[in-house]
């Protein structure tokens, strides 16, 4: 058994540790609040955008082939979007996403598939590297709790330029879904070419099944389909992008919340048995020098 003196600077650093983890989950729990309530800010504006497309689609007869980012073809070329965060401490939030990218950029390697990695976050940078797996040489690490929509046009704007430059066929983005103060989980979804808002709405429901879709208002649309489509579609796929980068900083501030949680109540009962076992051996050191002063009283008398 260690002496209390060990025992007591181990009791220390605990503590020490403890402070330090339930500062990091009160911050990380004010940042995700500060976080689903920009989610809820931008939804209505995200929605909106969604039906006037539609209406626009098909007021210009609904043909997909009108417009580039909407163009279906082939599929033998795809890139991968994996974001993560740029720290850790948020336990398997980091992992998950890049486990699933591993298992989706398989799948489709099995396929015959050329697929492209777009790493956004250092530990995803990190973690590709670890694995010894391929990505682009252009990464994506400024993004942090709050991303701002001029970073994320900068990452849209480079797959939006493979896509149209056909370098491939299909984008998707590997994330972490918000669907809940008590749920989030690592999905898949496909940024382009922009899917149908019936699609849109099927892959809502599956994701969230009681979530409510509500019908679609009559637009007037001015001054013709075709020129309100050009501007709508590449800004729909930057919001549906930016709307990923939201759910997935929320969802990491709530996994890091989680994460801390779980170090201070470890850290507290690892306190609770160092204090246990510190007692003991004080007891049984004093129970020594009291039978030291014995032995020796008796040898003087």
């Amino acid at each position: 058994m260690a002496n209390s003196r060990d025992i007591k600077r181990r009791i220390k650093s605990v503590a020490n540790t403890s402070k330090i983890t339930r500062t990091m989950e009160l911050i990380a729990t004010a940042k995700s609040q500060q976080c689903v309530g920009r989610i809820k800010e931008a939804l209505p504006y995200f929605h909106s955008l969604a039906e006037i497309a539609s209406e626009a689609r098909k007021a210009g007869g609904g043909s997909d082939g009108e417009h580039a980012l909407l163009e279906q073809r082939e599929v033998k070329k795809v890139a991968i979007l994996a974001v993560v965060a740029n720290r850790g401490l948020c336990g398997g939030y980091n992992g998950n996403v890049m486990r699933m990218t591993r298992d989706r950029r398989k799948a489709l390697l099995e396929e015959g598939k050329e697929v492209k990695i777009v790493a956004s976050g250092k530990k995803g940078i990190n973690w590709l590297k670890f694995n010894k797996l391929p990505f682009e040489a252009k990464t994506y690490t400024q993004f942090e709790d709050r991303p701002a929509f001029s970073d994320v046009e900068l990452v849209a704007a480079h797959l939006i330029g493979l896509f149209l430059d056909k370098e491939v066929d299909r984008v998707e983005i590997a994330y972490t879904h918000f669907a809940s103060a008590g749920r989030q989980y690592p999905v898949l979804e496909t940024l382009l070419p922009i899917t149908s808002e019936e699609q849109r709405e099927e892959e809502a429901r599956e994701r969230t099944p009681d979530a409510e879709i509500k019908g679609t208002p009559n637009f007037e649309i001015l001054p013709d389909a075709k020129s309100i489509l050009d501007a709508i579609f590449p800004l729909q796929a930057k919001l549906h992008l930016y709307r990923v980068y939201l759910e997935a900083a929320t969802s990491e501030q709530i996994a890091r919340r989680i994460a801390m949680k779980n170090a201070t109540d470890n850290a507290q009962e690892v306190g609770k048995a160092l204090r246990m076992a510190y007692n003991r051996a004080r007891q049984n050191q004093i129970t020594k020098e009291i039978l030291e002063v014995l032995g020796g009283a008796e040898a003087l008398a």
